[in-house]
C-alpha cells in the first residue's frame, strides 16, 4: 500500500522515481523520440504526430519501447493502449495496440487502462505496470510477438525461471483495512494462487489476532464511531522493500510489517504489531511440497549470520532453516 500511495503522490507531483512516470499530456510522440536519436518512420509509426498521454519508456542495448494512450482530448485514459518497440538489433520499429486489457479479477469492471508507470523487460516478455489508484494497478504481460499474454489485478515483484510470476495482488482502496496478499501466476498453465497469507495462521498472525480481539472487547464503541467492522481476523500488513528469490530452490523471501497502517482521529488508536517478519518459502512453485517458515529478521540474523533476503534464499542456509524448524 505505501508503495502505491507514495508513487501516486510523486506521480501528482510530477516528480521521476526509478524512472516510473507517468508523462504529461500535450506532447507528440513525435516530441517523445526526438531526444532518444531513433530512426523514426512516420509511415510505421501511425501516431507519430498525434498527442500522447499518460506515457512510459525502456531503453536499454537491446531495444527502445514507448507505451501510452492517444490524448483524445476528453482528459481521460480511453482505450487503446498502444506500444511501439524500436529493435536496435534489427533496426526495425513494431507496433501493437490493446482496446481489451481487462482482468478477470474481483474489481467492479475488470479495467487495467491507467496510467502507465513502468515498461519492464524481463526474458524475451514486456511487462507493463499500470496505475488505477494509490493501492491497485494492473501488470500487463506481453509476449515477444507484442501479444497480450496475461493481465493481473497487481504489480510485479519478481520471477522464478521465464514463466513463474510473483505478484502483490491490488487492493482496496478505500478500505478500514489493507491486507496484503502475495501470489504467483503461472504463464503456462494460467494458475493463479495466493500463497501468502498462508492457512492456517501462523504464530505471529495469530498472536495479532489476539492482540486485536483484547483491543476491540475493551473499546466496543470504538468500532461504530470509526466505522471499522473490528474483525480481529482482519487486520493491517504490508510488504516491506523487494522479495528475494532462487529459481532452483522455488524460494521466495520478504518482509511484511504488522505495524497499524489506519490511523484516525482522536487519542484511541489500535495497537501495532511486529515489523520486519520474515517469510521464507521453498518449492513455492509445486503446491504439494511448498512449506515455509515464519521469523523476526532479528531472530534471522542471529540464528543464520544474515538478514539479507538475498542470502536466506540460497540453498546452505535454506537448509539451515528449515532443518531448524523441523527439529522442533
Amino acid at each position: 500500500m505505501f508503495r502505491r500511495a507514495i508513487l501516486s503522490f510523486l506521480l501528482f507531483a510530477a516528480i521521476s522515481i526509478d524512472g516510473r512516470v507517468a508523462r504529461p499530456t500535450n506532447e507528440t510522440l513525435r516530441q517523445a523520440l526526438a531526444a532518444k536519436h531513433l530512426p523514426t518512420d512516420a509511415g510505421k509509426l501511425a501516431n507519430f504526430d498525434k498527442s500522447i498521454t499518460s506515457w512510459a519508456e525502456l531503453d536499454d542495448a537491446n531495444q527502445y519501447v514507448i507505451s501510452y494512450y492517444v490524448d483524445d482530448g476528453t482528459n481521460e485514459l480511453n482505450p487503446p493502449l498502444f506500444l511501439d518497440r524500436y529493435d536496435r538489433k534489427q533496426a526495425e520499429w513494431k507496433s501493437a495496440s490493446f482496446p481489451d486489457a481487462h482482468t478477470n479479477s474481483a474489481q467492479p469492471d475488470g479495467n487495467c487502462y491507467g496510467s502507465i508507470l513502468r515498461v519492464a523487460a524481463l526474458g524475451s516478455r514486456l511487462f507493463l505496470d499500470t496505475h488505477i489508484n494509490p493501492s491497485a494497478g494492473c501488470l500487463l504481460v506481453l509476449s515477444p510477438d507484442l501479444k497480450l499474454e496475461a493481465s493481473l489485478y497487481g504489480w510485479l515483484l519478481g520471477q522464478l525461471g521465464t514463466d513463474l510470476l510473483v505478484y502483490h495482488r491490488s487492493q482496496i482502496h478505500f478500505a478500514p483495512v489493507h491486507p496484503a496478499e502475495i501470489a504467483l501466476y503461472d504463464l503456462r498453465t494460467r494458475r493463479d494462487v495466493t500463497f501468502f497469507p498462508t492457512k492456517p495462521d501462523s504464530a505471529i498472525r495469530r498472536a495479532r489476532t489476539a492482540q486485536l480481539a483484547e483491543f476491540y472487547k475493551v473499546n466496543k464503541g470504538w468500532c461504530n464511531k470509526n466505522d471499522d467492522p473490528c474483525d480481529p481476523e482482519n487486520f493491517d500488513y504490508a510488504l516491506q522493500g523487494e522479495v528475494a528469490t532462487n529459481e532452483a530452490e522455488g524460494a521466495i523471501a520478504f518482509l511484511i510489517s504488522y505495524e497499524q497502517i489506519q490511523l484516525v482521529q482522536g487519542d484511541v488508536q489500535k495497537p501495532s504489531g511486529p515489523k520486519d517478519v520474515l517469510y521464507v518459502y521453498r518449492w513455492v512453485d509445486d503446491e504439494a511440497k511448498m512449506e515455509y517458515r515464519e521469523m523476526l529478521l532479528e531472530d534471522a540474523k542471529a540464528r543464520f549470520g544474515t538478514s539479507k533476503l538475498p542470502d536466506l534464499v540460497q540453498a546452505e542456509i535454506l537448509q539451515k532453516i528449515f532443518a531448524e524448524a523441523a527439529a522442533k
